[in-house]
């Protein structure tokens, strides 16, 4: 596949800007509130949120779904 080079294209405003679905989720969540996903891919999508913000997870497979803790923040013991 050839790629072609383009110059001058702006940047679109989408990105990780905190305004996002699981960010919001994430941000309501107490520290031990789980939430039970469908699938991998989403129990994925919000470990990946919380790493993000500065959270640890955990994930158990519960029947054909999955639920995902929040758990304490990466630098509590500093």
């Amino acid at each position: 596949m050839k790629y072609k080079i383009e110059k001058n294209i702006p940047i679109s405003a989408h990105g990780h800007n905190g305004s996002g679905y699981l960010t919001n989720l994430v941000k309501k969540m107490e520290v031990g509130d789980s939430v039970l996903v469908k699938d991998r891919k989403k129990a994925n999508s919000l470990t990946l949120t919380l790493r993000r913000l500065g959270y640890k997870s955990v994930t158990r497979k519960i029947n054909n779904s999955i639920r995902v803790w929040k758990m304490e923040c990466k630098n509590a013991d500093e």
